[in-house]
């Protein structure tokens, strides 16, 4: 067998950023002892990525038992540049500002209502304008995350319309001559869950996204799967049975979406806007209407869910919903439907820990593996570990 050596090099390289970024701070000694290459190698590609910046050193570690030098640790240097994930969403986008870290910070919700999509742009390129103007750091790159098929970087499909067939990468990239990544929400959904979780966590999950659609996002072995052209997790144009006439059906999507149910809640509270206080407050004080709202989401979605757990057996389904990060306790109405479903795998069903954020964190993730390069590599975020430091001398 003839191995390549240029990609044994670019492999080498990839492995050495990949524990920076996931172990940091770490010493090149520990580098060339976790991944079985010879010192020299390591060395060398470690002062590359000094030399380009990309990493840096802050510090001494303590010394072996037998005494000897202190090695020198290395981080992740977070001030090369940083990344932004931009969610485009019926009536509003969202926007958040991230350190290659994964470390995010700046975040806002941006109202379109009632814009057309010319000046939704205009007001996204507008904003990462003010965002570039703010920082001193280089913009690297960013991710577009909304609700759709996404397939190549290519809006396939889309639920607002006039993004279909738009080619935002290439509208954007152009613009800002910089990686553009797009992926739908349920992924971006995903990732977070897989990268911001802790390393291993989830080799196998289902990120369940409820709002104006519900998708699925999918990760198997580590990785995202798409399925065919980008159709994988697109559940919310899926049949599903009437709970009282079987052979009445309508889509996921009329029973469970977030849109399907705030209008059944706002027409039981006679209003023209969603009041989250009041829903709140109706809940607690059992209010039989909206419970029975409630009772209605909580059955179909419990269906959806099994139909998830037995075709996939994840170790988990994440579930990404406003309304039930506002009625946690739904979630108990939610797990008590799926355990009277005749299924043979029941997967654990729990609540996204950060369901505002979860999907620009997503993006954020998969745009970071694209700027330094390590797409087919796992990174994990937010790695907090107790290091003795001592100071580099000046």
């Amino acid at each position: 067998m003839i191995i390549n050596k240029h990609i044994m090099r670019t492999t080498n390289e990839k492995q050495v950023l990949q524990q920076i970024v996931n172990e940091g701070p770490i010493s090149r000694s520990q580098i060339s002892r976790n991944l079985s290459l010879n010192k020299v190698t390591v060395s060398d590609i470690y002062s590359e990525l000094l030399h380009e910046g990309l990493i840096r050193e802050v510090g001494h570690g303590v010394s072996t038992r037998n005494g000897g030098r202190k090695p020198v640790m290395a981080l992740l240097n977070v001030d090369y540049g940083y990344v932004l994930s931009i969610n485009i969403l019926r009536q509003r986008f969202t926007i958040l500002t991230c350190q290659l870290d994964g470390k995010s910070h700046d975040y806002a919700s941006v109202s379109t209502k009632n814009v057309d999509l010319t000046t939704v742009l205009d007001m996204i390129e507008d904003r990462i304008n003010q965002v570039i103007e703010q920082h001193e750091n280089k913009l690297l790159g960013w991710a577009f995350g909304l609700d759709g098929m996404i397939y190549d970087n290519q809006i396939l499909d889309a639920g607002l319309k006039g993004l279909k067939n738009f080619d935002l990468a290439k509208y954007f990239g152009d613009k800002f001559n910089i990686p553009v990544v797009l992926e739908n929400i349920a992924n971006q959904s995903a990732i977070f869950e897989r990268d911001f979780s802790g390393e291993g966590v989830y080799r196998d999950l289902v990120a369940v996204t409820i709002r104006d659609q519900v998708s699925a996002g999918i990760i198997t072995n580590g990785h995202l799967y798409r399925g065919h052209r980008g159709e994988a997790g697109v559940i919310g144009k899926c049949p599903l049975a009437d709970r009282y006439q079987e052979e009445a059906n309508e889509t996921v999507n009329h029973y469970v979406s977030e849109t399907a149910v705030l209008k059944q809640i706002m027409a039981c509270q006679q209003l023209n806007r969603v009041d989250v206080n009041r829903i709140r407050r109706d809940y607690l004080g059992h209010d039989q209407k909206l419970l029975q709202i409630l009772d209605e989401f909580s059955y179909y979605l419990a269906k959806v869910l099994g139909n998830i757990s037995s075709s996939f057996a994840p170790d988990a389904i994440l579930l990404n919903a406003p309304i039930l990060e506002l009625l946690p306790e739904l979630m108990d109405d939610v797990r008590s439907y799926v355990d009277k479903l005749a299924i043979p795998r029941k997967a654990p069903l729990l609540l996204t820990k950060n369901a505002k954020e979860a999907s620009l964190m997503g993006g954020a993730s998969a745009v970071i593996h694209k700027v330094l390069g390590l797409d087919d590599l796992q990174l994990t975020f937010s790695n907090q570990r107790d290091v003795v430091l001592e100071q580099l001398e000046s």
